[in-house]
């Protein structure tokens, strides 16, 4: 039988925490029913994810009243136009940076905002939602320094489930992002 050395068992010991601490923070984060919003993903309280919000005139006061200040479009569409109007008219801030599957150009300046204190609580929202957990754990590596499993893990508790046929295409478009920056 083999011996475990006290570095072998410390190494053992800071994964499994690792670990631990990985499942621990997706565990905090809740998917609610949000009047107008399709998908909703409290994440904690800095940052919620979601799907499109499929009615401004319920979506945008509820996200005021909690706390939201700054929404984040990811999807873009023909509807972006008419929500920046109904965001801002409620006093909060509005970024659209529509992340194709092809074109990782938008990442940079949502890393940007993701990453400024004045801009939260946030709400960042996509199609169903994996872009949004997609986006938001290229911050969690990027900026925030988490490990991509950790960051993956999250990601797959707050939006990037595999529910449809585009969670793999944002699965690779977060993989590919990471290889080419090194991570």
């Amino acid at each position: 039988m083999k011996q475990t050395t006290p570095a072998r068992a410390a190494a053992i010991a800071f994964l499994l925490c690792g670990s631990v601490a990985a499942t621990s923070s997706a565990q905090t984060i809740q998917r609610l029913t949000v009047p107008g919003i399709n998908n909703f993903w409290h994440v904690d309280d800095t940052v919620s994810t979601g799907g499109t919000i499929t009615s401004r005139e319920m979506a945008v006061p509820e996200l005021k009243r909690r706390g939201v200040r700054t929404v984040i479009n990811l999807a873009g569409g023909p509807e972006a136009e008419a929500e920046r109007a109904a965001v801002e008219q409620a006093g909060l801030k509005y970024f659209l940076f529509a992340i194709t599957p092809t074109d990782t150009t938008p990442i940079e300046p949502f890393l940007k905002a993701a990453n400024d204190r004045a801009n939260y609580p946030l709400f960042i929202h996509s199609g169903a939602g994996h872009r949004a957990a997609m986006a938001w754990m290229i911050k969690r590596v990027m900026v925030d320094g988490w490990t991509i499993e950790k960051a993956g893990i999250e990601a797959a508790s707050d939006g990037l489930v595999l529910d449809n046929d585009m969670a793999p295409v944002w699965w690779k478009f977060a993989r590919d992002y990471f290889n080419a920056h090194g991570k």
